[in-house]
């Protein structure tokens, strides 16, 4: 005759290895998805780069084209980065609303997700910052 202690032993061993188990799955998952950020990662890294590149080129042509200077350069970067209100270094992105329903438009999507107008774009820039 079997002791009862003795199942539940095993009862819990059998807890012990599924818990191994979805321990090793979560961990598969964490690293599957840290290698895919990885990846984004260097991808906005080479975009950001070639940005950079592209900008300091169209500058090199434009000051050499005009009487422009580094300093008329510096004061545009202040202006336009107080834009937003804060001399931070960074333009935050600003909300705009619908012009059919007046509903804030999310910065992410094309169309108002309330009734499906597209967004205005002012500028050049509206759908990068």
């Amino acid at each position: 005759m079997l002791n009862a202690g003795f199942f539940g032993m095993g009862n819990l061993a059998g807890q012990s290895y599924a818990r191994i188990a979805a321990a090793r799955s979560t961990a598969r998952d964490a690293a599957s998805q840290a290698r895919e950020m990885t990846t984004v990662a260097a991808g906005l890294e080479r975009r950001v780069d070639k940005l950079a590149l592209i900008s300091m080129a169209l500058w090199s042509l434009l000051s050499e084209k005009t009487n422009l200077t580094e300093e008329d350069l510096m004061a545009r970067v202040k202006k336009i980065d107080l834009l937003d209100g804060e001399a931070d270094g960074k333009l935050k992105r600003q909300l705009a609303k619908c012009s059919a329903c007046g509903r804030v438009m999310s910065p992410r999507h094309a169309n108002c997700i309330y009734c499906g107008e597209a967004k205005l774009l002012i500028t050049a820039f509206d759908d990068v910052v």
